[in-house]
């Protein structure tokens, strides 16, 4: 029998490895690797998708800071003015 087991948390493989080897008739227990993380535990594709989104924005797609702080007071203003 095969058995494939899809880990979200990476940190849980050495637990589980262990788990597996100590049951009788186990052969084998091997790693594939989907992803790549940084240290933080962001994916790496994820970073890359980024990247390539970053260098597909123009100067009409973006705000200025002056206006984004603007907007985000205006909003704080609506926000406190509700209660």
């Amino acid at each position: 029998m095969l058995v494939n087991i899809e880990l979200e948390n990476a940190e849980d493989f050495i637990f589980i490895k262990q788990l597996l080897e100590k049951i009788k008739g186990v052969k084998s227990v091997s790693v594939k690797e989907d992803e790549e993380f940084y240290e933080d535990g962001t994916p790496k594709w994820f970073i890359d998708k980024l990247a390539d989104y970053a260098d597909r924005l123009e100067d009409k797609d973006m705000i200025s800071e002056e206006e984004f702080f603007s907007n985000a007071r205006k909003k704080a203003c609506e926000l406190y003015s509700r209660k």
